[in-house]
């Protein structure tokens, strides 16, 4: 049931992104969406969900991107993957770990993204273009952070309570 709250978050996640372009008309960039979400999410619940977590978020943004498919569910996978290495006590508590956090993986997305994308032989704009929107995407995820966290932590304790009533 987890996975299924977490598709339908990603997927409005997914189209909000492909709907706000490739920038925000006041800061020159925009925020990753989907990212934070991943991120967040494997705060929360750790490296084996936030892999499963950011893959599907990952082909969900695939799928309404033009970046060859597969690329984004890779990335967003091995970014859920590392972020939730540090369980959710190490983020508890720190909010400048929890910010430099967001700050990394944006950055080191929008790093692997660029080479991916230039391994596969696209053309793509210099590095000094590029280099001012993945600052401002690290600076957006990383003030969306708080804000997701605490969505995905509201709908991860209702869930939980769901499910113990359940039993």
């Amino acid at each position: 049931m987890r996975l299924v709250i977490a598709t339908g978050l990603l997927l409005f996640a997914a189209l909000v992104q492909s709907l706000i372009g490739t920038s925000l008309p006041l800061v020159g960039g925009r925020p990753d969406v989907p990212l934070v979400l991943v991120i967040a999410w494997s705060m929360l619940r750790g490296s084996n969900e936030g892999a499963i977590v950011g893959f599907i978020g990952g082909a969900l943004l695939d799928s309404v991107s033009y970046t060859p498919f597969g690329l984004n569910a890779a990335l967003l996978g091995i970014a859920g993957f590392c972020t939730g290495l540090p369980e959710a006590n190490v983020y508890r508590g720190n909010f400048p770990f929890f910010l430099g956090t967001a700050l990394v993986v944006t950055v080191a997305y929008h790093v692997l993204v660029l080479l991916a994308l230039q391994a596969y032989g696209l053309r793509l704009p210099p590095l000094a273009a590029t280099y001012p929107l993945a600052m401002w995407a690290a600076v957006l995820n990383a003030l969306l952070l708080a804000p997701a966290f605490l969505v995905c932590r509201r709908l991860l304790r209702a869930l939980d309570g769901w499910t113990q009533l359940r039993l």
